[in-house]
């Protein structure tokens, strides 16, 4: 954002549209449905955070397996799709969360400033998106050859301790948008 941007925050409509409204404790658009309100933070909290969990995960794959995974391989194709989906999900979940954290009409620059980073943050979680859907479409048929391939099938009952860390940031943001929407 230029400084220009930021400066002009108090005086853009957003904001004019704020401090014109009533000062509700929630964002008019949840119609003061604050369950409604409740489900989207936690959502889009629990999102933001998982999907830079799986992001983080891949990325260091991808680094610690660069010099031998070769570009093309399936391995390296399946890792930049999933990395891409993680990425587009932690952008686009977290722009929603920011959005929702940051509600506040009585500071209606920050409210501003807050969604505007949202409106230039979600072009590039959809190009992240673009890029995993066009890696799936691309890779498709290699990586599903190789997919195919023995030893089927997949033990994937031995990984399911490993998602006791994702079930902790699910629980811990609930807890932290139910005390955000009970403390309001």
């Amino acid at each position: 954002m230029t400084v220009l941007a930021i400066a002009s925050a108090a005086t853009s409509l957003v904001a004019q549209s704020i401090e014109a409204g009533p000062a509700t404790a929630i964002p008019p658009s949840f119609n003061d449905g604050t369950s409604l309100y409740l489900f989207n933070l936690f959502l889009m909290t629990a999102m933001t955070f998982l999907g830079t969990m799986m992001a983080g995960k891949q990325a260091r794959r991808i680094w610690m397996q660069r010099f031998h995974d070769h570009p093309k391989d399936p391995v390296t194709i399946y890792r930049l799709i999933v990395l891409c989906a993680a990425i587009g999900l932690t952008l686009r979940c977290g722009a929603a969360a920011m959005e929702l954290w940051g509600w506040t009409p009585k500071d209606p620059a920050t409210v501003a400033r807050v969604m505007m980073a949202k409106r230039w943050i979600d072009p590039i979680a959809c190009g992240f998106g673009v890029i995993w859907m066009t890696l799936a479409i691309v890779g498709e048929v290699g990586v599903e050859h190789q997919l195919r391939k023995a030893p089927l099938p997949v033990d994937m009952w031995s990984r399911w301790p490993q998602l006791a860390r994702a079930g902790g940031v699910v629980v811990l943001s609930f807890v932290a948008a139910l005390a955000a929407v009970c403390l309001r």
